[in-house]
């Protein structure tokens, strides 16, 4: 608050000749203690002290004072030293912000030597064993490789017109996926042979080699271009072909066969499980390809079949059993897991699973929940009812007797 009157703030005022020497003290740049000194006789019976003498400079407005009582040369003075008293702080300011920035630079240059000097303190680290010796090995450790075929839906087609330009497929396209999924598995298979030696290549199929028959099924039978025959012939050639390939690359081949639901040959109950069509083209495969006397084969009637392989427990099934909804039922699979291992004496390690057409990979408390892709990608039910458009992959995996599944891959068979 400017006071302008001669009050000094506490009710008491002060008189001219107060304010005038008060004013000419100040100005011949005496201290508050100076001036109290020299102002010390009780004038009008006031104390003067340092806090008085400050607190009446700080409140009075000497401008207006000095032209009220017609000092305009003192006034204009005193305007000149308040703008000038003004600047002494502001560069006072100034200056104590330079020493303390210099001071908080001085400490973090402090901080950065001591770091440095402790550095360099440290003992230094003997080479000698520090030094990389390879190791000479004269055969390398072994393991096997596993492929995941399921879901090629050979005889269904749809055209990109129909998705609106998301997504096609028909049996040209997946003729061209199946031929990228055997060469992809020949060039992983040759990088990890820098590292392990791979005699073995199982092939998990877990079904639904074809689209399905008219009227047996919930699959719409407007998107089905093939007989139920020649579904089957046409995924019997194309494994045929794809198993020839692989069968020159490994000393052995392991072919497992599971049942999809979109072979089966009629409604739910009419006939019994193993009458489907992916049986049926199972055992032609195995029959027109029996003088290769490397593959093994194991295409059980159940609708399921458990391996042990390199010490390591693997249970295949196709998945339709699984309740969910909106893409992969992950806690209706986990259950399923858990149901299994409560039928099983010997507990699996690995759940291989078809049906989602989305692949994944779930670890539990007990293992490990593989679940494989489709060749199709997006179809009309995922599109449109699910709004969900996946790529057309297939899973292949490493085995190692210690270790289980070891390196994976997602292959990838289009561009979708």
């Amino acid at each position: 608050m400017i006071i302008s009157n001669g009050s000094d703030g506490n009710g008491s005022v002060w008189t001219t000749a107060e304010m005038l020497m008060l004013y000419h003290l100040k100005i011949a740049q005496k201290t508050h203690k100076e001036i109290a000194l020299i102002m010390g006789d009780k004038i009008n019976n006031r104390d003067y002290t340092e806090n008085l003498i400050h607190k009446k400079w700080q409140q009075t407005d000497w401008v207006k004072f000095l032209k009220d009582n017609d000092d305009k040369e003192a006034s204009a003075q005193t305007s000149q030293e308040l703008e000038t008293e003004k600047q002494k702080i502001v560069e006072s300011t100034l200056e104590n912000q330079g020493r303390l920035v210099k001071r908080e630079q001085a400490r973090t240059d402090l901080i950065i030597d001591n770091m440095k000097s402790a550095i360099y303190r440290l003992p230094k680290p003997n080479l000698s064993d520090l030094h990389y010796v390879p190791k000479n090995q004269s055969k390398y450790s072994e393991e096997h490789a596993a492929v995941v075929l399921s879901d090629m839906h050979l005889g269904a087609s749809f055209t990109k017109e129909e998705t609106g330009g998301l997504s096609e497929y028909n049996l040209e396209i997946a003729k061209e996926r199946m031929s990228i999924l055997r060469d992809t598995v020949l060039d992983i298979v040759e990088r990890h042979r820098h590292v392990y030696d791979i005699p073995v290549l199982h092939i998990f199929c877990l079904g639904d080699i074809v689209a399905g028959m008219r009227g047996v099924g919930a699959w719409s039978n407007s998107y089905i271009d093939l007989d139920i025959y020649d579904q089957m012939i046409a995924g019997e050639a194309l494994l045929r072909d794809t198993l020839a390939v692989w069968a020159k690359a490994f000393k052995e081949v392991r072919f497992y066969g599971v049942l999809g639901n979109h072979g089966k040959c009629s409604r739910r109950g009419e006939q019994k499980d193993y009458a489907n069509w992916d049986k049926v083209c199972y055992e032609f495969l195995k029959v027109s390809m029996s003088n290769y006397e490397n593959i093994k084969w194991n295409t059980p009637k159940a609708w399921f079949l458990q391996e042990r392989i390199l010490n390591h427990n693997f249970y295949l099934t196709h998945g339709d059993g699984i309740q969910g909804s909106m893409g992969v039922p992950y806690y209706g699979v986990e259950r399923a897991e858990r149901l299994i291992l409560g039928l099983m004496q010997d507990k699996p390690d690995y759940l291989l699973l078809g049906h989602f057409h989305s692949p994944a990979e779930l670890q539990t408390n007990s293992g490990r929940i593989i679940i494989n892709g489709s060749f199709l990608g997006g179809d009309l039910f995922s599109l449109k009812d699910l709004r969900r458009r996946g790529r057309p992959e297939q899973k292949m995996f490493g085995i190692h007797a210690k270790t289980g599944v070891t390196w994976n891959y997602n292959i990838q068979l289009g561009e979708e």
